[in-house]
């Protein structure tokens, strides 16, 4: 019964696609394809494959679907579109057009102008790529902080650019870690947030003392208790201060 009801479903998804495909068709009395019909058609189509568990076919049909959402103008549900397509990717554990897709839709939502949407599309994705292809989520990360960052939302930017620093940390990266976290002190500065700012400035100290830099690790140190009061309070101060002695 099961697999009676599936059969059914595709047959049905046939029928949707090709009702769609007729309302796309032009002639003499017809000089527009009637886009409306046709979306409604496909995303109906694509609804009875995602269920009947054709998802390759429902991947192809929704990447379709985008593109008359797109020559509609309708750039967030093309957005959705891909969303739906890169999820059918990951049922079929092809990760990497999953991916592609994933960041196509991001692109879609800032270029209509959603780019809270894309922000919180890049970091829900961000995660579910970390032991496929770290830099795949690195990217992610960061062009969600990049998007919040355009949003104004400091905070939630300084909390992405720490997500990418740790990941970017993995591959080695030492360079650029320390430049992200510059840049999440910095917004954390700026929005008053010390409460967080000590656990930074010790990824700080101790990636320059990976790098055999004590001497920049303790101008952190000593700027970072001028700076911030908290710092200076912080119940791990001593600990970091032998720590750096011990390197001196």
């Amino acid at each position: 019964m099961f697999n009676l009801n599936f059969s059914a479903k595709i047959k049905e998804a046939e029928e949707h696609i090709k009702q769609g495909e007729k309302y796309l068709k032009t002639s003499f009395t017809k000089w527009k394809p009637d886009l409306d019909s046709a979306i409604d058609e496909f995303d109906k189509a694509c609804t009875c494959y995602r269920v009947a568990e054709k998802y390759e076919q429902c991947r192809d049909l929704s990447i379709r679907l985008a593109e008359l959402q797109i020559q509609k103008g309708s750039t967030f549900f093309a957005a959705k579109s891909y969303e739906q397509a890169a999820q059918m990717a990951q049922q079929s554990q092809d990760l990497t057009t999953a991916a592609k897709y994933y960041d196509k839709a991001g692109e879609l939502y800032t270029e209509g102008g959603y780019r809270d949407s894309g922000a919180i599309l890049y970091e829900r994705c961000a995660p579910q790529f970390q032991q496929v292809d770290r830099t795949i989520s690195i990217d992610f990360y960061l062009k969600a902080a990049r998007l919040a960052e355009q949003e104004d939302k400091t905070y939630q930017a300084a909390d992405l650019y720490e997500k990418a620093a740790m990941q970017i940390f993995r591959t080695g990266n030492f360079p650029k870690t320390t430049e992200l976290l510059e840049i999440v002190t910095k917004n954390l500065t700026t929005l008053e947030r010390f409460d967080r700012i000590n656990r930074i400035i010790l990824y700080r100290i101790l990636l320059k003392l990976f790098n055999d830099d004590s001497v920049a690790g303790r101008n952190i140190f000593d700027q970072a208790c001028q700076d911030y009061p908290t710092f200076e309070q912080w119940e791990e101060r001593n600990h970091i201060e032998l720590l750096l002695d011990a390197f001196d």
